[in-house]
């Protein structure tokens, strides 16, 4: 899972593009680092619901403030459950994070409970259900 995660990260237009291969992200260009950040090693199921749909909007990140011009992509059209799954497991494990395995059924639940969702998810909105710790 976690190989295939490298793989998926790697991919033109996919995480590495704006996070970067080190997880620190291109601050000056609005991408918040992976590196560090709540958003990654925390609730699983925020995380997820992010990949599939998006995220769009201002967002604070290790304490800085990122304005949340660009969206990031919604993943869910383009990844299937074992890839997100699978990404998202690296993320959570690499660039000094620490978190558990995400696996293709939690992925699967979600995506299935927000099958009616339709854009971009906020940072205010994801947190609002799912707060940081």
């Amino acid at each position: 899972l976690f190989m295939h995660g490298h793989e998926v990260f790697a991919r033109e237009g996919h995480c590495e593009t704006c996070h970067q291969a080190d997880g620190n992200g291109l601050p000056a260009a609005g991408f918040p680092p992976l590196a560090g950040s709540k958003w990654m090693t925390q609730s699983p199921e925020r995380l997820i619901k992010l990949t599939l749909n998006g995220l769009h909007g201002p967002i604070v990140v290790k304490g800085k403030k990122y304005p949340g011009q660009v969206p990031m992509t919604p993943f869910g059209g383009m990844l299937k459950d074992y890839d997100i799954a699978a990404v998202l497991t690296y993320a959570r494990n690499m660039f000094g994070n620490k978190a558990s395995v995400i696996t293709p059924e939690q992925v699967k639940a979600v995506r299935n409970a927000t099958k009616d969702k339709t854009g971009f998810y906020s940072p205010e909105e994801l947190l609002k259900a799912h707060p940081h710790k």
